[in-house]
């Protein structure tokens, strides 16, 4: 092979838990590097794609957010729509989820070195929590209406 094109997406390509623009641009990159994929094949190109799970604790990539500092940026349009407790409750919940991001982000750098100098890489390094791989799994085995009724069980909590 010529050359090798390693891009970064996210578990979140699969789902979204209330973050729907990063999701979108994580599975825009998946189907992308799909086409590249296939596309480069005939000239000795291979593309890879790392998948982490959430690694928000080892990257710091998001703070923790305060209600209170969401609310204040708020509009009165906005304030009219969501309500304090709403707030409080999706940050709570963005914040629990950056609370249990792994902190060990070596392994999202090994499977992108591996990408990079493995004789065989693989398409696809999916680097996640046992329970990031089921969340995939179930998403693309079972029919949307399920899965919608799964997440917006969870983004209720």
């Amino acid at each position: 092979f010529l050359g090798r094109i390693v891009f970064m997406s996210s578990v979140i390509a699969y789902f979204t838990l209330g973050n729907g623009i990063y999701s979108m641009t994580k599975a825009a990159i998946e189907k992308f590097c799909d086409a590249l994929r296939l596309e480069m094949k005939k000239f000795g190109v291979q593309v890879c794609i790392i998948q982490p799970g959430n690694y928000a604790r080892s990257t710091q990539i998001q703070p923790p957010v305060s209600a209170e500092e969401i609310w204040n940026e708020l509009s009165e349009e906005e304030k009219a729509v969501y309500n304090k407790e709403y707030v409080q409750e999706r940050a709570n919940f963005f914040n629990s989820i950056l609370s249990e991001g792994s902190p060990n982000s070596s392994e999202v750098v090994d499977a992108m070195v591996d990408a990079l100098v493995s004789p065989a890489p693989k398409a696809r390094y999916m680097v996640a929590k046992l329970k990031e791989k089921a969340l995939v799994f179930v998403c693309t085995l079972f029919p949307t209406v399920v899965m919608d009724s799964v997440l917006s069980h969870a983004l209720s909590k």
